[in-house]
């Protein structure tokens, strides 16, 4: 059985989860990195551009344990998805 690509409410689902603190960054990353390695047809291009955020969202900005993306940005990147141009 073949995966389904996500729909935007999925994306936004992991966003939220991600910033509210219910998932981890590791988890969302392997949650959108399926997507890749399965290599589901994605149609919608917001929904492709949002997980490709996803997926890389625990890598590590250097040895001091920050992360490259802040949730600040990925806070923007919900909006983006989302279309509603809040920051």
């Amino acid at each position: 059985m073949s995966l389904e690509p996500p729909s935007r409410a999925d994306v936004e689902r992991q966003f939220e989860r991600l910033l509210s603190g219910a998932a981890g960054r590791e988890e969302v990353d392997r949650w959108a990195a399926r997507y890749f390695t399965e290599d589901v047809d994605v149609a919608d291009p917001l929904v492709w551009s949002a997980l490709g955020r996803l997926h890389g969202i625990d890598l590590p900005a250097g040895p001091a344990g920050e992360y490259l993306h802040d949730l600040h940005q990925v806070s923007e990147w919900l909006s983006e998805l989302r279309g509603d141009g809040s920051e």
